[in-house]
């Protein structure tokens, strides 16, 4: 048999879509609200990280202003320190030639007397002029300008003008290559 209470089954239609509405209105809500948090979490995100951009920026700014700041700072160190380097290289040739000079005057005191010194300071070099009263002076001179233990100290030597004066005493020049630290 037929139904024929329309009413009722339109009733019946409409609760079941009541239901259906009100089951797609929450679903649709909670989606709405998932996506408003989200939009929301995102937002925070972002101003969150621009306020942490621009600090970075702030202090990279600062740092650049401090560095600038110091700039003739650093400089006038650069000059002072090339200026030291140059004193020490100055001072360490020097002290090469004192150091030799000193060696020479100690080991030879009582054999020949230095009379003359020539410092080459492109070359690094020193000639020295030593003059011995006779002839066997002048050989205990020789020995000890040929030992081990000055060549040890001094490997290039040379000797060049050897002459004899008409009162019996005999010159020689040296020429001798200081040690050097500095490049």
């Amino acid at each position: 048999m037929i139904n024929i209470n329309f009413l009722a089954n339109r009733v019946k239609a409409q609760s079941k879509q009541r239901a259906n509405d009100v089951k797609m209105f929450r679903i649709s809500s909670a989606v709405l609200i998932v996506m408003c948090v989200l939009m929301v979490a995102t937002f925070a995100f972002k101003l969150y990280t621009n306020i942490q951009l621009t600090q970075v920026n702030k202090k990279i700014a600062d740092y650049k202003e401090a560095i600038l700041a110091q700039e003739q700072t650093e400089i006038a160190y650069l000059i002072f320190v090339n200026k030291i380097k140059v004193i020490s290289e100055i001072y360490q040739k020097r002290s090469n030639k004192q150091e030799a000079m000193n060696y020479f005057a100690q080991n030879l005191k009582d054999q020949a007397d230095i009379v003359g010194m020539t410092y080459q300071e492109s070359e690094g070099g020193l000639s020295l002029q030593l003059s011995s009263d006779n002839i066997f002076k002048f050989q205990i001179v020789q020995e000890i300008l040929d030992s081990d233990a000055l060549r040890q100290q001094y490997q290039n030597i040379k000797k060049t003008g050897l002459s004899r004066g008409d009162n019996g005493s005999y010159k020689l020049s040296l020429q001798l290559q200081l040690k050097t630290q500095w490049p």
